[in-house]
């Protein structure tokens, strides 16, 4: 399946790597990346007509708006695109990955830097 990929990130080293990442294992050629929730809300905006499915892999703490704030929009009954997320977060508490699994639109939780070994399980499953 094809997916529009977005990585939302304020760490700009982690927004390098990981693009860099999905590009090496062949998920997408040139996944957009934001260094806010509130940057990639207005993109997906702009994808109003665009009918691809995202592939959104999501930081938990950042600065204005976090993680959880955007996955509560995303979780609206308003938010009409078709997405799937990827919470990629320095976190090791246990609160937080049951607190991801809550959200429907969680595929997948993984802990920073994600890896190769991360991207191509994740690849399968989405195949």
């Amino acid at each position: 399946m094809s997916y529009n990929v977005v990585i939302v990130d304020d760490d700009e080293f982690a927004l390098f790597l990981h693009s860099n990442l999905i590009q090496a294992v062949g998920l997408h050629k040139s996944p957009r990346t934001f260094n806010s929730a509130l940057k990639a809300l207005d993109f997906f905006a702009i994808l109003a007509e665009n009918t691809t499915p995202i592939l959104l892999f999501l930081d938990i703490n950042m600065p204005v708006m976090d993680g959880w704030d955007l996955l509560d929009i995303i979780h609206k009954e308003g938010f009409d695109k078709k997405i799937e997320v990827v919470m990629v977060s320095s976190s090791i508490d246990q609160r937080d990955k049951d607190k991801a699994a809550t959200y429907s639109k969680v595929i997948d939780f993984v802990e920073k830097p994600f890896r190769k070994a991360n991207l191509e399980g994740l690849m399968q499953r989405l195949l």
